[in-house]
C-alpha cells in the first residue's frame, strides 16, 4: 500500500519514533503545504540548518494539490466542522481518498475514518 503523510507523521519520523520505522520502505507521499508546516515547525525547534536539510530530503516525496480538488476538500471539511480540521489536514485527506492513499498522522480527529492509520 501507499501511504499519505501528514504534517504530524512527517515530524514524527524526522523525531525518531519508532512507530513510524514500518513506513521506511513504503512508496509515501505529501503535499507542499504539509513540507512548509514541517518546515516552520522545524525551524523554530532545531534552526534554519535542520529546517533545510528535511525540507530538501522530502522534497522528493511532494505532489502538487490540484486547483479542482479543492472544493471537495471544503466540502470535506465543512462536513465535519465539529471536528476543526485545519484546511492542510483537508486537502491531504481528500487527496490520500482521490488516490487510493493510506493518510498517515497521529490528529485523533480522523479516528474512523476511511483510509486512515492514526500512528502515535
Amino acid at each position: 500500500m501507499n501511504y499519505f503523510f501528514d504534517t504530524y507523521a512527517l515530524i514524527e519520523l524526522i523525531e525518531g519514533n519508532e512507530q513510524y520505522k514500518k513506513y521506511f520502505s513504503e512508496t509515501v507521499i505529501t503535499l507542499r503545504d504539509n513540507l512548509a508546516e514541517m518546515y516552520y515547525f522545524l525551524l523554530k525547534t532545531y534552526g534554519e540548518k535542520k529546517a533545510l536539510f528535511y525540507c530538501e530530503k522530502f522534497s522528493r516525496i511532494v505532489v502538487d494539490f490540484p486547483l479542482s480538488a479543492i472544493s471537495k476538500a471544503m466540502l470535506f471539511r465543512y462536513a465535519n466542522k465539529k471536528k476543526k480540521l485545519s484546511y492542510i489536514d483537508s486537502f491531504g485527506y481528500t487527496y490520500a481518498l482521490e488516490h487510493d492513499l493510506a493518510f498517515v498522522t497521529g490528529d485523533r480527529a480522523f479516528k474512523g475514518m476511511k483510509n486512515v492509520e492514526i500512528v502515535r
